[in-house]
């Protein structure tokens, strides 16, 4: 599946094995994860068909308000 991980400066792209989005996802605890367009919370992970997957995303979360 493609794996995308965005941070500061832009993105990377990869293409990995379930193991692999899965080392991916516990490396990057602060990102949100995206599967196929869908969030995902980190609890539910294990829930997710990871043969039907297509594309992960892994986001630095977004924290709002006033400064």
């Amino acid at each position: 599946m493609k794996l995308v991980i965005v941070n500061e400066t832009g993105h990377t792209d990869m293409t990995v094995s379930q193991v692999e989005v899965i080392d991916q996802i516990n490396d990057h605890p602060t990102h949100w994860i995206f599967v196929d367009g869908d969030m995902v919370i980190r609890e539910n992970i294990t829930d997710v068909n990871w043969e039907t997957v297509d594309e992960v995303k892994l986001v630095p979360a977004v924290v709002g308000g006033r400064f």
